[in-house]
């Protein structure tokens, strides 16, 4: 007689679930075609759940979501609403949302709860694209059963080191389902070289806003045949005073008129967009041929101009106009073209 197969499963294990918001919100809404970034991301966070649950024998008891707060942000948290009610804990840092205070409250937030829960506690970290590696070493030599998941996979086997790749869970294959398809690398089509968009026709620019907007790019970026697109769009920002002017949609009017137009290229780790000024666009000749008689004075990055434009602007983390042109991008020494994803309070709220 067959014995009967034991249906005996052990006692899951209590498991604290640590977000990194800002950084998974910003991988998003880069690389992911919805208009709902913070959906997705909770959407996350739940087949997360049930992913450790029913595969790991892990029982979630505690999530917490960090995220910045941008100074001057008087309303607070777009997301905190949908996050109280899916029972995650708010974790807000009073900084701007390229740096990463979230990530370092994290981290701290996690070697606290280790002394206080002890080794029998598992710790499952949540983020975009960053490892973690020595908070999860930490992790480890406590005692701790720890799985870092991240959106996107490291690009090399040793960018983990030995005793880290074990616990590693890429997560893409949890945003399974319509719309939900992370383009994170080079669509073949494009892998000859950047698909032009050089415009065709020409439209006289007679909005003063739109004018404007395309002195400041011959001002603060007309000595590059090649305009990255992040920069620029947060020079623009920081600029215009008008907050019913929207720097995504006056490129857009330009690209309209015809005066830029928009070109991916590949790069190392992401793509990038780039933007380049058509020359034979009236508006466009005009603004060269007067700053060429003016003697316009460029302002140069390298020489210490602007201080809060030199930050690292890899792809990581946190730029919400990257969301309209997915610009992955990438760092120059040229342009300065360091810190990305910024995810301020642009989307709609889950």
């Amino acid at each position: 007689m067959a014995a009967r197969k034991s249906s005996y499963r052990s006692r899951p294990r209590n498991a604290v679930l640590l977000i990194d918001y800002t950084n998974v919100f910003g991988v998003i809404s880069e690389r992911i075609d919805n208009d709902q970034p913070d959906a997705v991301v909770l959407d996350l966070v739940a087949s997360l759940k049930r992913h450790v649950s029913e595969h790991l024998n892990l029982k979630p008891v505690r999530t917490l979501a960090f995220a910045n707060l941008p100074p001057g942000n008087m309303r607070g948290h777009r997301a905190t609403g949908a996050w109280l009610a899916q029972g995650i804990e708010p974790h807000f840092c009073y900084a701007r949302s390229r740096d990463e205070a979230a990530a370092i409250e994290l981290a701290m937030e996690a070697m606290t709860l280790s002394r206080e829960l002890g080794p029998s506690t598992a710790f499952v970290i949540l983020s975009g694209n960053q490892w973690f590696t020595p908070l999860v070493q930490r992790l480890l030599r406590g005692g701790h059963f720890t799985l870092l998941s991240t959106l996107e996979s490291p690009s090399e086997p040793d960018d983990l080191p030995s005793d880290c790749q074990d616990v590693y869970l890429n997560a893409e294959f949890l945003l399974g389902g319509p719309g939900r398809k992370l383009d994170l690398a080079p669509p073949a089509e494009e892998e000859d070289g950047p698909q032009s968009q050089r415009p065709t026709e020409t439209i006289a620019i007679t909005d003063a806003a739109v004018l404007k907007t395309l002195g400041i790019i011959e001002s603060y970026f007309g000595q590059y045949e090649e305009i990255y697109l992040t920069p620029l769009l947060r020079k623009l920002s920081e600029i215009i005073d008008d907050p019913n002017e929207e720097p995504k949609v006056l490129i857009n009017d330009l690209e309209q008129a015809g005066a830029v137009w928009l070109e991916k290229r590949r790069g190392f780790p992401h793509n990038y967009t780039v933007l380049l000024m058509n020359l034979e666009h009236p508006d466009v000749a005009e603004i060269k041929e007067s700053s060429l008689t003016d003697g316009l004075d460029y302002p140069s990055y390298a020489d210490g101009d602007s201080s809060d434009e030199d930050d690292d602007y890899r792809d990581d983390h946190n730029d919400d106009y990257d969301d309209s042109y997915d610009d992955d991008s990438r760092v120059d020494d040229d342009q300065d073209d360091d810190d990305d994803i910024d995810d301020d309070d642009d989307y709609p709220t889950a």
